[in-house]
C-alpha cells in the first residue's frame, strides 16, 4: 500500500486503534474543547485525509475525530464483503467514539457515508448531536439516477476505453482506468488537477479486490446496474429519517456528478433539515471549495450548540 496521505497541515494531538471483531481502525483526534466534530469515513475508496482541508480550521476551534473506513488508509483491510456492510460502518463509529471518550459528537459525512450517518442519527440518537451530510450518494429515492449507475455492472465488455460506468470487470482488471473515470466525476471544477492527482493516491491506496468487496455486500452479483441497488439502498435509508430528531444540515455542489441534486433536496425534507447548494463545486465541496465549506460547516455547528 502507498499510504498517499500527503504532509498535514496540522498533527494529531493524539492517535490510536479501536479492534472490534477482528477489524483494526485507525483513528486520530485534533484539538480539544467542546463540542466534538466526528468526520465520517465515505466510501473505502478513500480515506480520512479526504478530510484533510477541515482539521487544522476545526481542530483550533473545536474538537475534531476522524477515523479511516476499513478498506483503506491506516485501517484493516477485511475480504469478507459482509464486513463492509453499512452497518459495520457505523459500529465502527461508535466504537471509535467509545475510544476516544466521545460521549456525543456531530457528525459529518460524505457521500456513501450518508448511509452510516443516518443509520448513527436514527438508532443512536444520544450520540448524534447534529449531522451534516455532504453529496448524499445512497439517498437514492427517486429518479433519475446517474449515468454512471446505469452501466451493466455484472456484463464483461470487448472493450473498457473510455469506459463510462461501475461495472465488475472494469473495476477488477482495469482499477487505474476506473480510478481515473471515478475522480474525474468527484472533481468536475476547473483546474482539479491537484485534488485529483490526491483522489488518485488515496485511491490506489487499497485494491480492486476491496472495492469490489464494498459492491458484492448490496448484492451486486444479483442485479443488473447500480442503479438497481441505489434504488434499494434510498428506499432503506428513507425508512430511517422518521427516527431522525437532531438538526441536520445537507450540502450539495452545483456541478454535482455522483449523487443526484433531487436526492440532496429528497434528505433535507425527510430529515426536516437545511439544503445548501454550493456553486461551482462537485462532489466533494470539503475538499475542492473548502474555505466556502468550512465557514458554512462553522455557521451550523454554532447554530446548533448554542
Amino acid at each position: 500500500m502507498s499510504d498517499y496521505r500527503g504532509s498535514p497541515a496540522v498533527l494529531p494531538t493524539t492517535e490510536g486503534d479501536v479492534e472490534r471483531d477482528g477489524v483494526r481502525v485507525h483513528y486520530e483526534i485534533y484539538g480539544e474543547g467542546e463540542p466534538t466534530l466526528l468526520f465520517l469515513p465515505t466510501w473505502s475508496i478513500a480515506h480520512s485525509r479526504v478530510w484533510r482541508n477541515q482539521l487544522a480550521y476545526f481542530g483550533r476551534h473545536y474538537r475534531v475525530v476522524v477515523y479511516d473506513g476499513r478498506g483503506n488508509g491506516r485501517s484493516d483491510r477485511p475480504a469478507d464483503p459482509a464486513a463492509y456492510e453499512p452497518l459495520q460502518f457505523a459500529l465502527d463509529a461508535l466504537a471509535v467514539l467509545d475510544a476516544t471518550g466521545t460521549e456525543q459528537a456531530i457528525t459529518v459525512s460524505l457521500s456513501a457515508g450518508t448511509a452510516w450517518n443516518l443509520i448513527l442519527a436514527a438508532l443512536h440518537p444520544e450520540r448524534v448531536a447534529a449531522a451534516a451530510f455532504v453529496g448524499p450518494t445512497l439517498y437514492a429515492v427517486c429518479e433519475p439516477f446517474p449515468d454512471w449507475s446505469k452501466t451493466p455492472y455484472n456484463e464483461r465488455f470487448a472493450s473498457y476505453d473510455r469506459f463510462p460506468g461501475h461495472n465488475r470487470y472494469f473495476i477488477g482488471e482495469h482499477y487505474r482506468d476506473f480510478v481515473a473515470f471515478w475522480n474525474r466525476l468527484c472533481f468536475p471544477e476547473r483546474h482539479s488537477t491537484r485534488a485529483i492527482e490526491y483522489g488518485t493516491g488515496m485511491m490506489l491506496d487499497t485494491t480492486p479486490e476491496v472495492v469490489l468487496a464494498t459492491l458484492d455486500t448490496p448484492g451486486l452479483r444479483d442485479l443488473h446496474s447500480a442503479a438497481d441497488r441505489l434504488a434499494q439502498a434510498g428506499a432503506q435509508l428513507q425508512q430511517l429519517t422518521g427516527e431522525v430528531r437532531c438538526p441536520v444540515l445537507v450540502v450539495q455542489g452545483a456541478l454535482e456528478q455522483i449523487a443526484m441534486p433531487a436526492w440532496a433536496e429528497a434528505l433535507a425534507r425527510d430529515t426536516g433539515g437545511e439544503l445548501v447548494i454550493l456553486p461551482d463545486a462537485g462532489h466533494v465541496p470539503c475538499g475542492r471549495k473548502p474555505v466556502a465549506f468550512n465557514l458554512l460547516l462553522r455557521d451550523f455547528v454554532k447554530q446548533v450548540s448554542r
